[in-house]
């Protein structure tokens, strides 16, 4: 091998490494919307009744694969753990939360029973939407909705509030930047 041919495929799996991890890519996680009303996991029975049972102990938080879980940084909130979309989504299979939970805040469902237990409410925001505001075929929401709350009327979201459970793969998989074109907020 040339030093030209070693160098040349040293800057082409260079390239490769960082196109890979997506270092160099235009996409960035979404923002994060102000929520009206804080989200808790699933088998929390509300944000009252969370607060109530919970010690702050944080091993749901460290637990959680998605990275959904995270500290409060709301004061009167703090140490509570509330949930977030922007690196990941609550996934109805998992219940890690619920596993590792020493104080009962957090009860464990099954997945049937997770898929009925809605933790928040999805709201579409027409500004933010690029389906309806650069008129481009956008379907990410509708195809990871687990519940399958959302469908698209004329290329655009429309949402089943009957459906939905606030699990935020609309908002975290939704493309609209800063801000997604879906939010969730507690219930």
């Amino acid at each position: 091998m040339t030093r030209r041919g070693f160098l040349g495929g040293g800057v082409a799996l260079a390239a490769a490494q960082v196109f890979a991890n997506g270092e160099d890519s235009s996409i960035s996680n979404p923002g994060i919307p102000q929520r009206s009303m804080p989200i808790v996991p699933a088998g929390a029975g509300g944000f009252s009744v969370f607060r109530a049972k919970c010690i702050g102990c944080q091993l749901c938080v460290k637990a959680c694969p998605e990275k959904v879980l995270r500290l409060s940084d709301r004061l009167g909130r703090f140490p509570l753990p509330v949930i977030g979309f922007e690196h990941g989504y609550c996934r109805p299979a998992c219940t890690r939360c619920a596993d590792v939970c020493p104080a009962g805040a957090i009860v464990k469902l099954s997945e049937e029973e997770k898929l009925r237990t809605p933790i928040g409410r999805a709201s579409w925001h027409r500004e933010r939407c690029v389906a309806a505001r650069e008129n481009v075929r956008c379907t990410a929401c509708e195809r990871h909705c687990p519940t399958k709350a959302i469908a698209l009327v004329d290329g655009v979201p429309v949402l089943d509030s009957a459906k939905c459970i606030g699990c935020g793969a609309c908002e975290n998989l939704c493309p609209a930047r800063p801000l997604p074109a879906i939010t969730i907020d507690g219930i």
